[in-house]
Formats: structure tokens, C-alpha cells, sequence
């Protein structure tokens, strides 16, 4: 049962929607984002590429960024760590293309996520001394580096660390005191110091945001970095970072970029997965696209997806986005498996399903699917969860959690029981031993603080919106809140009293119900709406009740050319 919430935000809706040319309908849902002043809202509707921050801002980029350039004029090798999701992928692909484009001699090394884990290593290290490396750089980790960092310059290297992780700390009675590695320069927006004006940024921003310190330094790369702007907002969605700010400005270009992009992998990745370049949406980076970068660093190699992005004809990247799709079908095939098995491991034990903080053991479960299946947990029980794979010393495993939990910040409380953590409030990866897997999880549930409330899913309503008033108008003005996503959620809007009818289960897996509502006893200003689900049981629920109120969302429905209004429901009582 989800508690439904009205947002309670005042302002004179009227002067703001005659001021930016608006509704008092969609000034009042700009409200309820929390996006307040003129500036703000201007950026908000109208916001370009002219009003992202100045990468200067950012603590040490202009050390790093003239390290960088100096390195390439003097002719000294570059070896750039990333990571294994899509968000080091692309970042990857920023530094190795921006640093080769003005002469750099560069490459690419991906951690496999079984036999490197995260981040930066020793062994990556020693591999950068053998090629004859001068600088490592890393993107997308490297901020919790201290004892590699130390390594590489006993190593005689110099080192650059950008990321946008949270900056690890030890805490005492009196404070916190955070921990820097001791490295040439250290590019990260959640540094206590660092000026830069929006740190809820990902780590191929970080990347764009140096290259373009590195790319004025040349007096080259304004067609380049338009590109780097494309993967920057891919990643922004992949690595499920708030649209707000900046962030919604890159998303906003990366998806019209997409449309029409000349890099010969992002066209094969659109073309094999069969999307519709026209009608392209967070959705389908979030839940398409991106999974299958993901893929390449959860089944096989990284590596895989930094290649089709470098491909330098439409024939050549063919294939191996056809291997990307092959790769992410067979792991949803493996997250469906494992996640009933760690459904049934929960709801087999009491003691472990009544924990407030679910720690779920699945030893044989492969180490890369146990994010994506802590996800699914956690939209299942609404709790903040952690899934660990393997055994004896090698345990590893990934934490997901939800808005009123801060799981990195309570994982610090517990780091005894880690030999290595790391991520931020809303997620968070870790190794440890099988033996304190016990132990960590009855310390973890012994500091948790979560009431019944905040383990409850909260859908903040925007406005009680009469289904008559679900105009085609109204849901083409709605276009100017996209895109949507993670920070910016789609409008949603309630009504009391509906009665349903003209009920009818749809689909091959009879998980659609189509319908339509009409307020109070009267027959007319009927409104068509569709609901997701178990379609058997939301009809027969629905017929039950006899009058509904529904939480819902606007959207334009279009069949054969001719286009109308639908009522999305997305829960009724």
C-alpha cells in the first residue's frame, strides 16, 4: 500500500505562468520541483549548453588539466583507468578520444569486474610502469585510491584522479575528517573545498568538464566536445543521477544528438535494440541502451562496449552491438533466476524478512547481478537492501536503497566488517568475508533508524486535476517538463469519486487493463485510461469497488496516425 501525499507549495502560480508564458497548471508543478526565482525557472523551460557551470569551478581541473597537456606535448604516455558500467565507459571514451584528438599517445584500461573489482589496482599499475606511462588517470574512481595512489608514485608515476563518488572519512565524537589520496591532482565535486556550484554530477561529467579545460588549453574541440556532451547525458541517465541543474541541460542534448549522431556505435546500439529515433527518452537510455553497456562489464569485458564506441564505420560497430543485445538478454534471463531465489531465501526466513535493512546472501549468484537484483528488491519490500555473492574471503555485493536511508553514510558506521566499500546515499558496492556477514548484518539493522513511515512508498500528488481537464493542450504543455526521470518526475495528478468502466484486460501476459472513468453518475466528460499490472486482479478489483480515486499521469496516446489523450494510472484505492 503506497501513501499518497499532496504537495503543498505556495506561490502566486497566476504571475509566474504570465511571466514565463506557462499555465498556472505547469507553474505550479515547476513549484512543486522546488525550482523557485525567475533565473531559475528560465533555466528550467529554456536552459542551453551556454548555461552549464564553468569547469574552472572545479577543485584542481586546471592542475590536471594542464598536467594533461603537458604530458602530451612532451610526448609522455597517458593510461587512463575507468570502470565497468556505462558511466566509466563513456567517460573512458571522452578522455581516450579528447586526449588522442590533440596528439595524445593514450588507453584504456577497464578493471573486469570478477578479477579486478572496482577502481584501481596494483596489477593496473604495474601495467601502466610496464608500457612506460608517465601519468595514470582515472575516471569514475579513484577518490578512495589512498594505498594505489601511494603505489603509483613509489612507481615513479604521476597520478590524476577524477570521480564524483563521495570522498571517504574517518568520524570522531567532534567531526568528520574526510580523507584525500595523495595524488598530483584530485578532480572530485563532493571534495569539501571544491567551489564547483552542483556536485550531484557523474563521472563522465567530470571527464567532459576536464576536457574542455584541456581542449581550450589547445584551441581545439568544439565539434568533439558536442559529442562528449552526447555521452555525458547518456551516462548522466545510466548512472541515475538527479535531473536537476546541469544535469537535465546534458540529458536534454544528449537525447536530440542521439537522434541523428554520427559515432557509428551509438547508431548500431539504437538500430539493433530497435528504438525509434524519433520518439527517443531517458526510458530508453535508463532501460535499454545503457543496460547493454552494462552488460559487456557484467558478463564479459567493459572493454567490449569502449570498442563499439570507437568504431570507426557503421560495419565494423555492427557486431559488436549485436553482442551487446545478445549479452543483455541472457543477463535479464539470469537476474529473473536469481532475483526468485533471493525472494524466497526472505520470505522463508522471518528473522531475516522483519530486518529493516534486508542483507540477502546468494552465494552462487554471479557478483555482477547483484545490484540489479538489490534494485528489484528493494522496489518489492521498499527497504534498503544489500545482495552479497560469493564465498569465504571472496564475498562481494552491492547495496540499493531508499530515500530516507543514507546507505553510504551508515555503511561508515560498519567498516569494520568491510574490506573495501564505497558509493553514496543511494547505493553502494563492498567486499568483505562470509564469516562477518552475520555480524554486518545485525550491526547494520542495530543503527537503523527508518520508522514504519519511511519504509512506506510515498507518491507525492501534484495536483487534484478533474480527469476533464486532462486536455490535449495541457498534455502537449506538459513536453516542456521533459525529460523525466531521477529529480524531475513525470506530473502526477489525482482524483476522488471515478467510476470505471468498460473494463478490458489486453496483452499476451494479461498485464494491461484499458478503461474508462467518468465522474460521479453522469455518462458524459468520460476519460479513456490504462493501468499496468496484474490485469485479472486490478479488473476484478476495480469492478469490485465500483468507485475509484486514481493517482495518475497525462500522457498522448497514438494509433494510426490519430492521437489522444490517456489517463495513466499508476495506483488507485
Amino acid at each position: 500500500m503506497k501513501n499518497w501525499f499532496m504537495a503543498v507549495r505556495h506561490a502566486d502560480f497566476d504571475e509566474i505562468a504570465k511571466k514565463h508564458n506557462i499555465s498556472p497548471v505547469l507553474a505550479r508543478i515547476i513549484r512543486n520541483r522546488d525550482i523557485i526565482g525567475d533565473d531559475s525557472i528560465d533555466m528550467y523551460l529554456n536552459g542551453t549548453v551556454k548555461d552549464m557551470h564553468d569547469p574552472h569551478k572545479l577543485k584542481d581541473v586546471d592542475k590536471a588539466a594542464s598536467l594533461l597537456f603537458d604530458a602530451v606535448t612532451s610526448g609522455e604516455k597517458i593510461f587512463i583507468v575507468g570502470d565497468y558500467d556505462a558511466d566509466g565507459v563513456c567517460s573512458s571514451y571522452i578522455l581516450l578520444k579528447g586526449l588522442s584528438y590533440i596528439g595524445g599517445n593514450a588507453i584504456v584500461r577497464l578493471p573486469d569486474r570478477v578479477t579486478d573489482g572496482y577502481g584501481i589496482n596494483t596489477v593496473m599499475i604495474d601495467e601502466a610502469v610496464e608500457w612506460g606511462a608517465g601519468i595514470i588517470l582515472t575516471c569514475d574512481n579513484g577518490i578512495a585510491a589512498f594505498n594505489e595512489t601511494g603505489y603509483a608514485k613509489e612507481k615513479g608515476l604521476k597520478i590524476i584522479i577524477t570521480d564524483h563518488h563521495e570522498v571517504p572519512y574517518e568520524e570522531s565524537k567532534d567531526e568528520k575528517k574526510y580523507i584525500i589520496p595523495a595524488a598530483d591532482a584530485v578532480v572530485d565535486p563532493k571534495q569539501e573545498d571544491c567551489d564547483y556550484p552542483f556536485s550531484e554530477i557523474c563521472g563522465c561529467m567530470v571527464a567532459y568538464k576536464l576536457m574542455q579545460c584541456i581542449f581550450e588549453k589547445a584551441g581545439k574541440g568544439e565539434e568533439l566536445l558536442r559529442e562528449f556532451l552526447m555521452f555525458t547525458g547518456f551516462a548522466t541517465v545510466e548512472d541515475v543521477m538527479e535531473l536537476k541543474d546541469e544535469n537535465r541541460i546534458a540529458v536534454k542534448y544528449a537525447i536530440e544528438q542521439m537522434k541523428t549522431t554520427d559515432n557509428p556505435g551509438m547508431k548500431c546500439l539504437i538500430d539493433v535494440t530497435g528504438i525509434d529515433r524519433s520518439r527517443l527518452s531517458p526510458y530508453h537510455i535508463g532501460f535499454i541502451l545503457g543496460p547493454c553497456i552494462n552488460a559487456s562489464g557484467r558478463l564479459d569485458s567493459a572493454q567490449r562496449a569502449l570498442l563499439m564506441f570507437t568504431c570507426d564505420t557503421y560495419e565494423e560497430a555492427l557486431p559488436v552491438a549485436m553482442e551487446l543485445k545478445e549479452l543483455n538478454d541472457s543477463r535479464k534471463e539470469l537476474t529473473e533466476r536469481y532475483l526468485d531465489k533471493a525472494v524466497k531465501i526472505i520470505e522463508s526466513d522471518p528473522e531475516l524478512g522483519s530486518d529493516r535493512v534486508l542483507v540477502v546472501h546468494i552465494p552462487d549468484c554471479h557478483e555482477s547481478l547483484a545490484g540489479i537484483i538489490a534494485g528489484r528488491i528493494r522496489e518489492k519490500y521498499y527497504r534498503p537492501v544489500f545482495v552479497l555473492t560469493g564465498e569465504k574471503e571472496n564475498v562481494k555485493g552491492s547495496g540499493r536503497s531508499i530515500e530516507a536511508y543514507n546507505m553510504h553514510g551508515e555503511m561508515s558506521r560498519c567498516a569494520e566488517f568491510f574490506t573495501k566499500f564505497g558509493g553514496h546515499k543511494m547505493a553502494a558496492g563492498l567486499s568483505m568475508n562470509e564469516k562477518d556477514i552475520e555480524g554486518f548484518r545485525e550491526k547494520i539493522n542495530e543503527y537503523c533508524t527508518l520508522t514504519d513511515d519511511e519504509m512506506t512508498e510515498k507518491m507525492l500528488i501534484d495536483i487534484p486535476l478533474p480527469v476533464e481537464y486532462a486536455t490535449m493542450d495541457l498534455a502537449k504543455e506538459l513536453s516542456k517538463l521533459e525529460p523525466y526521470g531521477n529529480g524531475n518526475r513525470r506530473p502526477l495528478f489525482a482524483r476522488k469519486d471515478l467510476i470505471p468502466y468498460d473494463i478490458k484486460v489486453l496483452g499476451k501476459n494479461r498485464n494491461t487493463v484499458k478503461l474508462k472513468l467518468r465522474s460521479g453518475d453522469h455518462a458524459t466528460g468520460s476519460a479513456e485510461a490504462i493501468c499496468y499490472g496484474d490485469g485479472d486482479e486490478i479488473a476484478a478489483s476495480m469492478k469490485e469497488k465500483g468507485k475509484i480515486d486514481i493517482a495518475y499521469e497525462i500522457s498522448i496516446n497514438t494509433y494510426m496516425d490519430r492521437s489522444s489523450v490517456q489517463l495513466v494510472i499508476k495506483d488507485f484505492r
